[in-house]
């Protein structure tokens, strides 16, 4: 079996990682970035929601993460809170400006959609042209990713990429749903959830990479911005901390030469562990929307901490 199946052009890049790398290179760092950036307001007010997530960031000695923006979501009342992330510091994403990413379109929607929402996003200045397309990583469209490759590649966008995703806005919509009812939540016992929940999906990656790899790679951990997010991230953080993760800036990731997927295979990775193992990878099994195994599996984590009462009967 080929462990290094890759095209031709970059095979020398994965002898170089077989010989460079050693089991302590780029120890345990992870990138957080977060979706569903400009949620609505819920049971916290949108603008509260982005400010006490940045502040608690801070308070975790996290300075930047990576906010995916889909710039039809920019509104008179949401672009404070796309200033203040800029303002912060964050790294602004470009998530197309109405396309779903996640379901095929013709081949110039794409481009038009990634163009619209670049002229929405170049006045701020910690937009960079990062495009984050997941339906082309996920999907791996054999007709339209070539062409738009190639437009990406010809107009200078930079690429991003996830390794490690969690359902957390799932546990999320079950905590909304108890609030709004007026019923309370005991928000710590939540936060040792949702803390559990994200770790132990690091965890497995950092296990799987090691046990593939022989060393621990960056992570790049998608979250969604959304109430629990703003409440429980210093949890994450020094639940991770305390693990021997350490948080590094994303724009140090995605301009690495070596660890970037775009270096290897030309924007087409969400993952790079397939690209450089040539062994396949569970992320095209990944569904955007929580299955009912991933709902269990809340469920679980959800009970370990008596919150029973979140679980729908």
């Amino acid at each position: 079996m080929r462990i290094f199946k890759l095209c031709n052009n970059y095979y020398f890049v994965l002898l170089a990682l077989a010989s460079v790398f050693s089991i302590n290179s780029y120890a345990q760092e992870i990138v957080l970035a977060f979706d569903d950036t400009l949620a609505r307001s819920t049971s916290l007010d949108g603008t509260a929601r982005t400010k006490m997530l940045i502040r608690n960031m801070a308070r975790g000695d996290v300075k930047q993460a990576m906010f995916l923006i889909k710039t039809k979501t920019i509104t008179p009342n949401t672009v404070e809170r796309v200033m203040h992330y800029d303002e912060t510091g964050q790294l602004l994403v470009n998530a197309g400006h109405n396309y779903s990413m996640l379901h095929r379109t013709k081949s110039f929607g794409y481009p038009i959609d990634i163009m619209k929402a670049n002229a929405a996003l170049e006045a701020y200045s910690n937009y960079h042209k990062h495009v984050n397309f997941p339906y082309l990583y996920d999907g791996s469209d054999p007709e339209i990713l070539p062409q738009l490759q190639h437009f990406l590649a010809d107009h200078n966008y930079l690429p991003t990429y996830v390794t490690t995703r969690v359902h957390d806005e799932y546990m999320n919509h079950l905590y909304q749903v108890r609030t709004l009812s007026g019923r309370a939540v005991d928000i710590r016992q939540l936060e040792k959830s949702y803390t559990k929940m994200i770790v132990d999906e690091v965890l497995a990656y950092d296990a799987k990479a090691r046990a593939m790899l022989g060393f621990s790679p960056r992570q790049v951990l998608l979250l969604h911005e959304n109430d629990l997010a703003a409440y429980c991230i210093v949890g994450v953080i020094d639940a991770l901390n305390a693990r021997g993760f350490t948080f590094v800036s994303p724009e140090k990731v995605f301009t690495d030469p070596v660890m970037n997927p775009y270096f290897i295979s030309g924007f087409s990775a969400v993952s790079y562990m397939p690209y450089i193992t040539g062994m396949p990878d569970n992320i095209r099994d990944w569904s955007p929307v929580a299955s009912k195994k991933d709902e269990e599996k809340i469920h679980n984590y959800l009970h370990e901490q008596g919150l029973e009462s979140l679980i729908p009967q």
